[in-house]
């Protein structure tokens, strides 16, 4: 009856060792809060850029004008940034 009862309670306690880990492991992220991803910054032209850098080699495709030598366009959110040295922005579209 001993044999029995300690392998019930050692059962017991693997299975809810095992629940346990189930829930800690499904818990890996914090939600993100409503309208997080739809608020954008409004660049202006003057600006520094520290944002993410997604430079846009193919500027054509989005009809934006060449950049000028050491220049580079940049998109943030909707819009197209026109990026120089030192992160300066010199034009938004």
């Amino acid at each position: 009856m001993n044999k029995l009862r300690s392998f019930l309670v050692a059962g017991t306690a693997v299975i809810m060792s095992l629940g346990t880990a189930a829930v800690a492991q499904a818990q890996y992220y914090q939600p993100v809060p409503p309208g997080y991803y739809h608020h954008h910054h409004h660049w202006h032209v003057g600006d520094r850029y520290f944002g993410p850098q997604h430079i846009i080699v193919h500027w054509r495709h989005f009809r934006l004008p060449p950049p000028p030598y050491g220049y580079v366009w940049m998109q943030a959110g909707p819009q197209f940034l026109l990026v120089g040295p030192g992160g300066v922005i010199s034009r938004v579209w």
